[in-house]
């Protein structure tokens, strides 16, 4: 039985590393019939983790989690190196729950529970440093010190 190679785009792939939580390099090359090597130039390219096979690390507390799954980057910002979930957004696990990077870190940061939606204050794509997410408390307080 020979197996073919088919020519499979750089999207194609990331998209498939993203599609499925945790997914080998092997499970994604089987899928779109190319090789494992590719799969893995292409997920070492866009920054994703390389597949750790068999248990998921624990972390004694969300801080833990955070920081070993991010890295300090030049000019304060944090690059997301953990796990994402199918639409790409930075998650956290801690125990048996599941947040997004963001949250975490702004709770981290700040010291207290977000309210509502959080944005960035810094234009940096997937920056996840705790300093530079507002919350809609944050963005009404903006609002009024501009408009006095």
């Amino acid at each position: 039985m020979s197996s073919t190679i088919v020519d499979v785009s750089d999207e194609q792939i990331y998209r498939a590393l993203l599609a499925e939580e945790d997914i080998s390099n092997s499970a994604v090359a089987a899928q779109l019939g190319c090789g494992w090597r590719r799969v893995d130039e292409v997920r070492k390219r866009v920054g994703l983790p390389s597949y750790v096979r068999g248990r998921r690390a624990v972390y004694r507390s969300w801080e833990e989690a955070f920081t070993e799954q991010s890295e300090p980057v030049e000019g304060g910002h944090r690059r997301w190196t953990g796990t994402r979930e199918k639409g790409g957004t930075p998650v956290v696990r801690h125990r048996a729950s599941i947040q997004t990077a963001y949250r975490v870190a702004f709770r981290l940061h700040h010291g207290r529970e977000p309210e509502g939606n959080l944005t960035r204050s810094c234009k940096i794509p997937g920056c996840v440093a705790g300093e530079h997410q507002q919350d809609r408390v944050m963005r009404e307080a903006q609002k009024v010190g501009e408009a006095a």
